[in-house]
């Protein structure tokens, strides 16, 4: 692959570990983030830093963007030192980050004006996935500037889909968010049912991971549950924000989303106890709340809290 010039901003838990991936394969790096701590682990490797939006688009070819919230994005990239101050005609710029699909058809179609190629490419795969390169890419925009920048998202995923014009990305992202939190929930449900009983719950894990109700959060975040472990691999902060979009552009198509809704209140009582940076199976804790009982192999299975 040849090497190219890319821009990245955004080092946090997703961003920081891609960003590395693109250094390992050869390519020149100019980083930027808000916080300098990541910025300068990353100079040690081998980037340039940057001091703007701006300053890190000028003269690459790819501008990779990896943010919180949709007005992250398009401060980032239509504000006073944005991307697009600086974003070069033939230059493309490939927001990685979970936002609304508007904003990004927004984006999408003010760059076009000034001959810059706009890709909206979530991902799904959490921080193992961003640092092994497995990650699950969806993407949204022209085809032939995805094609173009097919092999940079090779660089950080292994299943890359074309999803269609402007939005589609975000749009599919957006679908994967429901199915993620609405298995999360049943995950927890499982699991506080299975610690009331008195079930052996690495067991149980084991089982409902080899059948029908195999789960993904279950498989991989069940384990964290009950060793009480929410380090996050995605916050829950984030998982809330997105389904606020989601529920968003169910109201935009008078689409009811029963489950989305309701798992969307739990993810929102747990930010507002603090603890929105703990990782998404921590919504355990609000369930744990309402049953008055603690999942965890320490308790001995079913005592109460």
């Amino acid at each position: 692959m040849p090497v190219a010039r890319i821009g990245f901003i955004g080092l946090g838990l997703m961003g920081k570990p891609m960003a590395k991936r693109l250094l390992s394969a050869g390519h020149e790096l100019k980083v930027f983030n808000r916080s300098r701590g990541p910025v300068e682990e990353l100079v040690r490797l081998g980037a340039e830093a940057a001091g703007s939006p701006a300053e890190t688009a000028s003269e690459s070819d790819y501008t990779i963007l990896m943010l919180p919230d949709s007005k992250d994005v398009r401060l980032v990239v239509l504000g006073e030192r944005g991307v697009i101050q600086a974003a070069k005609p033939g230059s493309t710029v490939i927001d990685m980050s979970t936002i609304s699909p508007v904003v990004e058809r927004e984006i999408y179609a003010t760059l076009k004006e000034r001959g810059v190629g706009y890709l909206d490419a979530p991902v799904t795969g959490g921080t193992i996935g961003a640092e092994q390169g497995t990650l699950a890419i969806m993407v949204g925009g022209d085809y032939a500037v995805f094609k173009k920048a097919e092999p940079i998202l090779r660089v950080l995923g292994q299943r890359i889909v074309y999803m269609g014009p402007s939005g589609s990305g975000q749009m599919t992202k957006i679908c994967n968010q429901i199915s993620v939190a609405l298995s999360l929930l049943g995950a927890c449900e499982a699991l506080l049912l299975a610690s009331k009983s008195g079930l052996d719950l690495d067991k149980v894990i084991e089982i409902i991971s080899s059948g029908a109700g195999a789960s993904w959060q279950l498989a991989n975040l069940g384990p964290a549950i009950v060793n009480r472990d929410f380090r996050p691999g995605f916050k829950a902060e984030h998982l809330m924000k997105d389904l606020r979009i989601a529920l968003e552009i169910g109201q935009e198509l008078n689409l009811p989303l029963l489950g989305t809704a309701l798992v969307h209140q739990l993810f929102k009582s747990l930010v507002a106890r603090g603890e929105g940076a703990l990782g998404t199976q921590a919504v355990v804790k609000v369930l744990e709340d309402l049953a008055h009982h603690i999942v965890s192999r320490s308790l001995g299975g079913a005592e109460e809290s």
